[in-house]
C-alpha cells in the first residue's frame, strides 16, 4: 500500500511539474502541425474536386501517398529546426508522435479491410477518426501546457469528427467538410502555436 501510494504522489508530482512548465514555455512543433493541415487538406481538397470525374483508380492512393511522402519530408526538415526542447514538449512531442503512427496504421488496416471487402466506402472512416484522433491529441497539449484555446480545438476536432461521420456517405461533401477543417483544427492552431513559439523566443 505504501508503494502505492508513493506511486501516485510521484505521479501527481510529475503531471505538476509538466503543468508548470507548461506555463513557461510555449508548445514547439506548431510548424510541423500547419505543414500537415496545409498537405493534408490540399488532398482533401484535390479528392473531392476529382469525385465529380472519373480517375485512375491509382490516382487516389497516387495521392495520398504521395502527400504523406511529402508531408515525412517536411517533418525531416521542420524537427531539426525546432532547437532544445521543455519536458512538457517533449511530452506533448510524444503525443503527437503516437497519434501520427497510429493513424498512420489505421489508415493501412481500413485500405486492408477496403480491399478484401471490395468496399473502398469503408475508407471515408479516415475523415472522423483523424480529426477525433487530432481532438484527442489537441486536448491533451492544452491540458499540458494550460493553454485553453487548444483545448478549444480540440473539442472542435470532436465535433467536426461527428459531421463528417454524418456525410460519410456523400464523398463530395464528406472530402469538402474535411478539408476546411484540416485547415481551421490543425493548419491555423499549427500556425498560432508556432507564432506564440516564437514570440517567446524573441
Amino acid at each position: 500500500m505504501t508503494d502505492h501510494n508513493q506511486a501516485i504522489r510521484d505521479d501527481i508530482a510529475f503531471m505538476r511539474s509538466l503543468a508548470e512548465a507548461g506555463r513557461q514555455a510555449p508548445l514547439k512543433g506548431g510548424s510541423i502541425l500547419m505543414a500537415a493541415g496545409l498537405i493534408y487538406a490540399a488532398c482533401a481538397f484535390a479528392t473531392w474536386f476529382a469525385a465529380s470525374y472519373p480517375v485512375s483508380p491509382l490516382f487516389m492512393p497516387t495521392l495520398w501517398f504521395g502527400g504523406t511522402g511529402l508531408f515525412f519530408v517536411a517533418l525531416f526538415a521542420l524537427r531539426r529546426r525546432m532547437g532544445a526542447k521543455t519536458e512538457t514538449n517533449r511530452a506533448a512531442g510524444l503525443i503527437w508522435a503516437g497519434a501520427g503512427w497510429a493513424l498512420f496504421v489505421i489508415v493501412l488496416s481500413l485500405m486492408l479491410m477496403g480491399y478484401r471487402a471490395n468496399g473502398w466506402w469503408i475508407m471515408a472512416a479516415i475523415c472522423p477518426i483523424v480529426l477525433a484522433t487530432y481532438g484527442a491529441a489537441w486536448t491533451v497539449a492544452g491540458i499540458l501546457t494550460q493553454a485553453g484555446w487548444m483545448r478549444g480545438v480540440g473539442f472542435g476536432a470532436f465535433a467536426m469528427a461527428l459531421v463528417c461521420a454524418w456525410y460519410g456517405l456523400e464523398v463530395r461533401t464528406l472530402f469538402l467538410i474535411y478539408g476546411v477543417s484540416l485547415l481551421g483544427l490543425v493548419a491555423l492552431p499549427g500556425y498560432l502555436a508556432m507564432r506564440q513559439a516564437q514570440r517567446a523566443a524573441a
